[in-house]
């Protein structure tokens, strides 16, 4: 028995050897390959940069010169493709960045086919033609600020958001097109595209977007192609600064939004067409300071309880301790569920509301049921907003959203301000 428990001990020893042997030896074959390829795939990239370097500039150049007949200066290159030790990007495309007489345009080219050129030097006379086409379709005011975004049917495979480094310099290689422009009709231009995107917004529009008719029929569309609409009205040119988002629209608590809507129409050939629509409003309603706003399915006065708060609400910070805050507005309460998002229903507090009182002010809620408090957020002063450099990302968004709050049924919400310190 002993011998027997001994032979089968060894066996499963030599087994286990065994078995790492052969995973060590797989493990070398594998990463003998995954080497090979990587170094295979710097070689490539390499030799990208390389040829951008050598021609880039003057390809680029002399394809402005001879379509426009202009002589541009090139201000720098940018290869599309790049290193990266777990997932390398190969792209022989390479944007030039160029300027003419102080306008700043781009143009593409790429290293391994000298047919691939493209540019947005036109781009301006391009997305004019296209917005009035659609703005006398359906008799639109004249916007507050226009935004078009296309893209060719044929258009090369490249990364489309602009390095930081030069879109801080004025440039955006976006909208790019490989044909030149002759005053085109609009329908011809979308033929030759595969997707459009308007971004139209107003300060102000007696004609609610809701009243607009959008029909299939009066959409020429580039074949398996798409056209979208986005529609806003704000209140405030604050607006352009915290509108981050165009398919989701959750910024309702900020105090600029009034209305949106979207509407995209697809091509699927055959054809087949597809009109989808979503069209939002936003009430809004303001209290001593406090604006809320609600894109529910409900009037404003429907969904809110306000009432004078308790004097203090007391914060638990673990170990038996707790933080006093002196409340310094009226408690809101949203009484009625969101269907989609805890965010529709927003608080906003405004500047002069914040003037009135020296220290940081913080926004608490109240648990309803078990009367737990938390802290939600603390509002900047504004003085400590003014400080931020002016290079910071999204400088201008941590400004005009300070104060903001998204507030969820069956919680209650108001402003304080902190009284002595933890413990007291």
């Amino acid at each position: 028995m002993k011998g027997k428990r001994g032979s089968d001990s060894g066996g499963k020893a030599f087994g286990r050897i065994t078995g790492m042997a052969v995973t060590g030896i797989l493990s070398m074959f594998l990463l003998t390959g995954c080497s090979r390829e990587r170094m295979e795939t710097r070689r490539e990239i390499d030799r990208i940069y390389k040829a951008a370097e050598q021609t880039a500039k003057d390809r680029a150049a002399a394809y402005i010169t001879e379509k426009y007949g202009i002589d541009a200066s090139p201000q720098g290159y940018w290869v599309q493709g790049y290193h990266d030790f777990f997932a390398p990007y190969v792209n022989s495309n390479v944007v030039v960045f160029m300027e003419y007489e102080g306008r700043k345009f781009c143009a593409g080219i790429d290293v391994d086919d000298e047919t691939i050129l493209w540019d947005n030097y036109q781009r301006k006379e391009i997305e004019t033609v296209l917005q009035e086409y659609f703005a006398e379709l359906y008799h639109l005011p004249q916007p507050y600020k226009t935004d078009i975004e296309f893209q060719l049917e044929n258009a090369p495979g490249y990364r489309a958001a602009t390095p930081a480094e030069w879109r801080e310099r004025g440039f955006d290689h976006g909208n790019m097109a490989d044909f030149y422009f002759q005053g085109q009709a609009a329908e011809e231009l979308l033929a030759m595209m595969s997707r459009v995107e308007f971004h139209n917004s107003w300060l102000s529009m007696e004609q609610p977007l809701t009243s607009l008719s959008f029909e299939a029929g009066d959409w020429p569309v580039c074949e398996g192609g798409c056209v979208e609409w986005n529609l806003r009205v704000y209140a405030s040119p604050e607006a352009e600064w915290v509108d981050r988002s165009v398919e989701y629209p959750d910024i309702a608590g900020f105090p600029y939004f009034r209305e949106w809507r979207r509407a995209c129409l697809k091509d699927r050939g055959t054809k087949e067409e597809e009109l989808s629509e979503e069209s939002w409003g936003f009430h809004s309603m303001q209290n001593e300071g406090i604006m809320v706003i609600s894109r529910l399915p409900f009037e404003i006065e429907d969904i809110l309880c306000i009432s004078e708060g308790a004097e203090e609400w007391n914060v638990d910070r673990g170990n038996s301790k707790s933080q006093t805050y002196k409340l310094v507005s009226d408690v809101y309460e949203v009484t009625e569920k969101s269907p989609d998002s805890n965010y529709a229903t927003v608080m906003h507090v405004s500047e002069d509301f914040m003037d009135q009182y020296e220290g940081t002010l913080y926004i608490l809620s109240r648990n309803r049921e078990t009367g737990e408090v938390k802290l939600v957020k603390d509002i900047s002063p504004q003085e400590e907003l003014d400080l931020l450099p002016e290079d910071e990302f999204d400088r201008d968004y941590k400004i005009h959203s300070n104060g903001t709050c998204g507030m969820s049924a069956g919680f209650q919400y108001a402003i304080a301000e902190r009284k002595g310190k933890a413990g007291e």
